[in-house]
């Protein structure tokens, strides 16, 4: 059966691949305002494919909208109990436009973490042969062949 250890909450922190937690995710830096929603196409060490199919990460949405409205009521309690309440509609939007590059880089970790493993838990813990696996394997039997 395959390795069904995956990367910790280090590894998530430090945005790195969910199943290895040694490669990269994104490619840019997160305060590089142009790349920092650069993701990689797949690790470059255990090789995973970040995206398994086409809109993989359009459900990132749903997870940016929890960290904002989670930042949101945090933010408020905050003000609330520091009596600065009234400042709360001014420095709430500008805290979530200053973390935004975060938020957007974590709601795509958190599809990877959660979501991958969950949907695609053959491809996630290499059980099952993915599309590059397949087209290897498919040309190593075609050079077999033609050995015969």
């Amino acid at each position: 059966m395959a390795n069904k250890k995956r990367a910790g909450v280090w590894s998530f922190l430090n945005s790195r691949c969910p199943r290895c937690g040694k490669g990269k995710v994104f490619s840019g830096s997160m305060f590089n305002l142009q790349t920092f929603a650069n993701t990689l196409g797949e690790c470059p060490k255990c090789k995973l494919s970040y995206e398994p199919e086409t809109g993989f990460f359009f459900g990132a949405m749903y997870w940016s909208y929890a960290l904002i409205v989670g930042s949101i009521i945090i933010g408020s309690i905050t003000m609330s109990l520091l009596g600065m309440f009234d400042y709360a509609v001014y420095a709430i939007p500008l805290f979530i436009i200053f973390l935004l590059p975060l938020l957007f880089r974590h709601s795509r970790l958190l599809m990877l973490y959660i979501v991958y493993p969950l949907m695609y838990h053959d491809l996630f813990y290499g059980t099952k042969r993915d599309k590059n696996n397949l087209e290897e394997e498919s040309e190593n039997d075609e050079e077999i062949e033609e050995v015969k």
